[in-house]
């Protein structure tokens, strides 16, 4: 009896689950000259689902060759649609500077990138980059 009042599999992972893991994100540099441009290159890491939304934090974070804190950052969230769009918030730490916001298509272990922005200023991450599930 208790088993027909169940629906869906017990066992099945949330829509969320795609998002868990460490994801990488290298942009080639724009001035390929210079050694001290090496373009941005951001790691962040989910460790946290509750159904169609994750939450983790930023791990690695350059830009050129400065590096940022993790600690200058807070949470990273989101959502997954269940049909392969991903929206990424990256939140500062404190007041002040606005949510970034990152949108784009999951496609496996690849986040293909649509569009990104601050605010009502344009994201660092361009349109057709992407974040790379790694190890």
């Amino acid at each position: 009896m208790m088993l027909g009042a169940c629906t869906g599999d017990p066992l099945a992972l949330p829509p969320a689950a795609v998002m868990r893991g460490a994801w990488r994100y290298e942009s080639t540099p724009v001035v390929r000259h210079s050694p001290l441009n090496e373009g941005l290159k951001v790691t962040i890491a989910i460790d946290s689902i509750d159904r169609m939304r994750f939450r983790g934090q930023v791990t690695r974070w350059f830009a050129g060759d400065v590096g940022v804190a993790p600690t200058a950052f807070g949470p990273v969230s989101g959502w997954v649609d269940g049909h392969g769009a991903v929206t990424v918030l990256i939140a500062p730490a404190g007041p002040g500077p606005v949510t970034l916001t990152v949108v784009g298509a999951l496609d496996h272990d690849i986040l293909t990138i649509r569009e990104s922005w601050r605010g009502s200023d344009p994201g660092p991450f361009r349109a057709g980059g992407w974040f790379e599930r790694i190890p």
